[in-house]
């Protein structure tokens, strides 16, 4: 069985507890405009082009799942220290989950922690599958107005209630990200939404943080408009911080 990646990063600090391995996975079923990692939204291996280098590409990669174990058991001693681990992230993760699962039952019985960084806007099936080996979700949460959500992301909130429901039930859910960006989540009304969610269910912990500009290179290297956001002020990511903090959550800036 084979999977389809673009990049496997080691020694990742920021993606779960400990020192990670990080795959990251081609597809992805949303279109957030301030994507991070466009060259894994389309599942079909993506061409570029890196002016650098002076040198074209192919961002994906089909790896059977038996190699990409090996390849992540090769930092097995450094994953002993903090419960470190796998992370994976994408794309959407779960959307290959079904062609994973010799692959996480594998790094189970070798007492590997397994992280997953989803949108959860998938499929119910696949998230109950993923529960079954999945140590710890670190789940994004973005437009929580249902009307936005689907013209924006192509998204269905319903459903990612719905998953949030299932992994709740299942004490699965342990850290929410926020991406802050003034035209789609920092406004008033998301805020709230955000607020509301986050009085219903319980997460070990939440991370803020602002949408930056380190993916223009891939931007440019897969000839694509680079998104064009304004400034997020420092003083709207305080505001958020303390309401989030009020809550009695751990809640933390990140840099991403």
């Amino acid at each position: 069985m084979k999977v389809r990646v673009s990049n496997i990063q080691r020694f990742c600090l920021h993606d779960g507890p400990g020192i990670r391995t990080t795959v990251f996975f081609k597809g992805c079923n949303l279109t957030c405009p301030w994507c991070a990692n466009p060259e894994n939204i389309e599942f079909e291996p993506t061409p570029y082009f890196d002016e650098l280098k002076k040198e074209k590409g192919v961002f994906g990669q089909d790896i059977e799942v038996s190699e990409l174990f090996e390849e992540i058991m090769k930092d097995r001693e450094y994953y002993k220290f903090n419960n470190g681990g796998v992370t994976l992230s994408g794309g959407e993760p779960l959307l290959q989950i079904k062609k994973m699962e010799q692959l996480l039952k594998k790094l189970k019985e070798n007492n590997i922690n397994i992280c997953v960084e989803t949108a959860l806007q998938v499929p119910s099936e696949l998230v109950e599958l993923a529960i079954k080996y999945v140590d710890e979700f670190i789940v994004d949460i973005k437009i929580l107005d249902s009307v936005i959500c689907k013209e924006v992301l192509h998204g269905d909130i319903d459903l990612y209630y719905k998953n949030l429901d299932i992994l709740s039930e299942n004490n699965k859910i342990s850290i929410l990200r926020i991406p802050l960006i003034n035209e789609y989540t920092l406004n008033d009304e998301n805020i709230e939404k955000i607020l509301e969610l986050l009085k219903k269910y319980k997460f070990e912990k939440i991370e803020i943080f602002k949408i930056h500009n380190l993916a223009e290179s891939k931007y440019r290297m897969l000839e694509r408009k680079i998104p064009n956001f304004s400034k997020v002020n420092d003083f709207k990511v305080k505001q958020v911080f303390e309401k989030i903090k009020k809550l009695g959550y751990r809640i933390e800036i990140i840099n991403i």
